[in-house]
């Protein structure tokens, strides 16, 4: 009997399988072939004839290797559909199919078939990848794995590139199973697969499939229970190495998209950040990016763009990362980033400025980049980005770096000179509270020690109007905090009337005298310092603190917290105390509010035993009236 062809329907070809296998004809090869053609062809949601599957154990359960691994290849054109899983998912049919994985390791064909059937059959199939891994099924995968690794022809890529795939499959959704895969040693695996097939178009299947099972690994969100973090698992230098190695390699921009994610998902690791310093992952991908920006046109090509730019700046925010990729001011990543500060596009112009804030954490870093004119690159970036309609992202990145410069003395004077204060002051009335926190931060830290500049800040009736206002805002806690430190920053550096004028005549004081109160030592002392000092050279801001109720609020904080406040802002709050009762009407203010009964639990301070005279001189001014 002739056999039918893959055109006649798929129920004439079974019965013709079934006729060819009675009479033990050749046939049965041939319509094995048909079979598998016409399910392929049709891609329809089968109603799987049970005689077929019948048929199909039996066919593997007998000798012919052919005719095992072509049945094997109908099992898996069937298993691709809904319903042609789920009735394959039987035990006794995997049972057959895992079987045949022990005892028949010598045909890479046949067990290229059989686990094109097993992963298929697991795809989205809960029930059926349990049956398969209740059956101990993956060690046994684990070893077909390590054997694909030692099989140099096609067919050994073909292998690696199936058995990959229904690893991922296997252990897609099931948590308990990549926690085993993991202390069987899948990662070192994987891990070999990547250096085989990474660089070869033709590894591509078998690189995707070890891509997104590492993804899983790597990714607790796609864990339902996870009994424990598998990222450990994945801190291995050679792996990073390797994935590198495939990033730079591949032709393929769906690999090179998945190498990214993986790579972009673990880089919150401070030690895969040297990781990927020492792989010279920021250098390739400057070069890549480099070469390829003139053919980003789509949203596509520019969202990869951005992920590769977002994982330099990730790198370069570990500290030793950093160290490596700067490498004392010579490192070629240092210098590349340098000059994106002049690039057209602006996704690589935000990371070079990203990469300035990251290179300036340390005063010799920040020291070497202001001598090397990074500061007036970055100044000049500000001139050209200070009004509201500027790119947020951009402002805020210029100010960080700005702020970061200026921390060393000796930089703080050089960065002035440049035009800071010209270049920033316009961004006041940007109403983006983000930005808003970094000016601050930044006026904050540049005016400290410089007299000169905290003069010009402090007469600017505008900034003082807006810090008085901010120092209010519930909107941003950052901004209220740093408003409030300013206005203090600005009295204590300068030590100028004409400051403190302003500040009196923008009802400032009222802001110092409510930090006092505040939970931060450091921003107590700040305003109180502010607050020594205006009474000291404005006696008449007294008037202004009596409307302030200064009183109360020096009451309130000794009664409620005298006995855990630092030594440091006790004696500056006796400073103050001492240079308010100078003033007659401040004195009977004081007395009202009862201070005198919060002063005397201060004597049995032992840190305070040396401004004791201090305090029993204050005690006795004050009952004195």
């Amino acid at each position: 009997m002739a056999a039918e062809s893959a055109h006649d329907g798929l129920p004439k070809l079974i019965e013709s399988l079934s006729s060819a296998i009675e009479k033990n004809t050749e046939d049965v090869s041939k319509l094995l072939d048909s079979i598998a053609m016409n399910i392929q062809e049709e891609k329809n949601e089968w109603t799987v004839n049970t005689v077929l599957l019948d048929h199909l154990q039996n066919i593997m359960s007998g000798e012919s290797d052919v005719n095992i691994t072509k049945s094997a290849k109908v099992i898996s054109e069937l298993a691709k559909t809904c319903s042609g899983r789920e009735m394959c998912v039987h035990s006794k049919l995997l049972t057959l199919l895992m079987k045949l994985l022990r005892s028949r390791n010598d045909n890479i064909s046949l067990l290229i078939q059989v686990c094109r059937a097993l992963g298929n059959i697991c795809y989205e199939n809960d029930i059926g990848r349990q049956l398969i891994l209740d059956a101990d099924c993956l060690p046994l995968l684990l070893h077909l794995l390590e054997k694909s690794l030692t099989i140099s022809s096609e067919e050994g890529r073909n292998l690696r590139s199936v058995s990959a795939g229904f690893l991922l499959n296997l252990l897609s959704g099931n948590d308990e199973a990549q926690e085993k895969a993991v202390d069987l040693g899948v990662v070192s695996l994987l891990c070999k697969i990547l250096e085989i097939d990474g660089s070869a178009s033709s590894g591509e299947e078998a690189c995707t499939h070890v891509l997104l099972i590492l993804g899983l690994l790597a990714d607790p969100v796609c864990r339902r229970c996870p009994a424990r973090d598998l990222a450990d698992a994945l801190l291995d230098e050679h792996l990073y190495k390797v994935a590198v190695q495939v990033l730079g390699a591949s032709q393929s921009p769906d690999v090179s998209e998945m190498c990214l994610e993986l790579l972009h998902s673990q880089a919150e690791n401070e030690q895969v950040k040297v990781y990927l310093a020492n792989a010279g992952l920021c250098e390739l991908l400057i070069k890549l990016l480099e070469k390829h920006k003139p053919q980003v046109e789509d949203d596509e090509a520019r969202n990869l763009m951005k992920m590769a730019c977002d994982l330099i700046a990730l790198v370069l925010t570990g500290d030793e990362s950093m160290n490596i990729l700067y490498s004392e001011g010579h490192g070629e990543v240092f210098h590349a980033m340098v000059s994106w500060l002049g690039s057209d596009d602006e996704d690589l112009q935000i990371t070079g400025v990203l990469a300035m804030g990251n290179f300036a954490r340390t005063d010799k870093h920040c020291i070497q980049m202001v001598e090397a004119g990074v500061s007036k690159k970055l100044l000049a970036l500000v001139e050209k980005n200070n009004s509201p309609d500027g790119d947020i992202r951009l402002q805020h990145a210029l100010l960080s770096a700005i702020r970061n410069l200026v921390i060393p003395g000796q930089n703080k004077s050089i960065v002035l000179k440049d035009g800071l204060v010209k270049a920033v002051t316009p961004m006041l009335a940007i109403p983006t509270f983000p930005v808003v926190f970094k000016l601050l931060g930044t006026l904050r830290m540049v005016v400290d020690g410089q007299e000169d500049a905290a003069c010009e800040l402090g007469k600017q009736r505008d900034l003082v109007d807006r810090l008085v206002k901010w120092c209010d805002t519930d909107d941003h806690p950052g901004v209220q905090g740093e408003a409030n430190r300013l206005l203090a920053w600005l009295i204590k550096n300068s030590r100028n009337a004409e400051v403190l004028s302003a500040m009196i005549e923008a009802k400032a004081l009222p802001c110092l005298v409510k930090m006092v109160s505040v939970e931060h030592a450091v921003m107590q002392i700040e305003a109180l310092i502010a607050l020594v000092l205006t009474v000291v050279m404005r006696p008449d801001s007294v008037n202004s603190l009596l409307e302030a109720n200064i009183g109360e609020s020096l009451y309130k904080l000794l009664k409620e917290h005298g006995a855990s406040l630092s030594k440091e802002v006790l004696l500056n709050l006796l400073c103050l105390i001492e240079e308010l009762v100078k003033v007659d009407n401040m004195k009977k203010h004081l007395l009202e509010k009862e201070v005198v009964s919060v002063l005397k639990p201060l004597l049995t301070r032992q840190s305070l035993v040396e401004s004791s005279d201090k305090i029993n001189r204050l005690i006795a001014t004050l009952d004195a009236g």
